[in-house]
């Protein structure tokens, strides 16, 4: 189960973030698979008294990706990712809490 859990959310983490890196833009919908996959992390995890390894190495390192990422953009679209990066970091913290 935990093995399936973290191949589920590192699996939504590259579908978001892999095409904002190879500049193919914005995918609202893998934002909204990768939200809902730390969500049920975070579910999962909150009566565990800790987090897998794999998964706080995955979680640690989506924000910072996904603000390098939007410097690979400019105006609205990179604002866009700037966002989308604090509402995964808030998602992980929610996540983690």
């Amino acid at each position: 189960m935990e093995t399936d859990l973290v191949s589920r959310l590192e699996g939504a983490a590259d579908r978001f973030v892999m095409p904002l890196r190879m500049n193919e833009g914005f995918d609202e919908q893998a934002l909204l698979q990768l939200q809902e996959e730390i969500n049920r992390c975070g579910t999962v995890w909150k009566e565990e008294a800790h987090v897998p390894k794999r998964a706080a190495l995955i979680l640690a390192e989506l924000h910072p990706a996904i603000e390098a990422c939007a410097w690979l953009y400019e105006g609205d679209m990179r604002q866009r990712i700037q966002e989308a990066g604090v509402m995964v970091s808030e998602a992980v913290i929610a996540a983690l809490d």
